[in-house]
């Protein structure tokens, strides 16, 4: 009997540490991961860097210092340097498959509501895509042949507008063509008068220069008229005439006319 008692007991004894054992720090810490470390060194690209472009010289700014930082600019006359890399053209944008120049140029003729005002991009080098260009707004334009047929001549002095065949120093209407390095002068808005929106800001023309093609806006015709008519007449001290409609902005501002 003490013979039995002494083999339980030795088995007893080697059981218990390898029950411990099994229960060990390594078996509650669960399988080792399969990721392991390497010593691998990753050849990662540069930071791209994000300074402004210098600026051009004297009051004129870059296309891209107005998309950074330019909102405190808004509503204010500005002088623009760049390359136009983008230009609108009706004839392109509205040609039908198949149809002939002269059946285009009929069809915009008889219908000039098909035209958008002329329009082009600007931006700090020749190759900048359009996204990161300036929306050059409100170009002057050649009268349409609806309008020549409508108006005498004496009539046709709008300020926006020149004759078809003005002499290219005295035309209002300015030449340009991709490529072309512009200086270009006018208000810095998020909208146009003609409801052109843009919330990076668009420049609605007022001038130009184009250094390319050695051409400069030529000083306005005094007998020239705002857009819509004549200006009004004002009474003292430039105020308004008694009786005059006050303006929506005076009726936003809640002011008198």
């Amino acid at each position: 009997m003490s013979h039995v008692l002494g083999v339980r007991t030795t088995i007893f004894a080697c059981l218990v540490p390898l029950a411990f054992a099994g229960c060990g720090k390594d078996q509650i810490q669960g399988p080792a991961a399969e990721v392991k470390k390497t010593d691998v060194k990753l050849d990662l690209p540069a930071v791209p860097a994000f300074d402004l472009p210098p600026a051009p010289g004297g009051d004129m700014h870059a296309v891209k210092e107005l998309r950074v930082k330019g909102k405190k600019l808004f509503d204010t006359d500005i002088t623009v340097h760049g390359f136009i890399t983008w230009q609108y053209d009706c004839a392109t944008a509205q040609r039908k498959p198949d149809e002939t120049d002269k059946d285009l140029q009929k069809r915009l003729d008889e219908d000039p509501t098909l035209c958008e005002r002329p329009k082009f991009y600007i931006g700090d080098a020749k190759d900048t895509p359009a996204e990161k260009s300036l929306w050059v707004v409100d170009v002057p334009r050649p009268y349409n042949k609806l309008e020549m047929e409508r108006m005498k001549k004496p009539d046709r002095n709008l300020p926006d507008r020149c004759e078809p065949k003005a002499d290219v120093k005295t035309n209002i209407c300015p030449p340009y063509a991709l490529g072309d390095e512009v200086t270009i002068t006018g208000t810095f808005k998020m909208s146009s008068p003609h409801s052109e929106r843009n919330s990076d800001g668009l420049l609605v023309y007022k001038k130009m220069e184009n250094v390319t093609q050695a051409w400069t806006t030529p000083p306005p015709d005094p007998l020239a008229v705002p857009p819509g008519g004549a200006p009004p007449a004002t009474g003292p001290a430039g105020k308004p005439p008694a009786g005059a409609k006050p303006s929506p902005s005076d009726l936003v501002k809640k002011k008198p006319a």
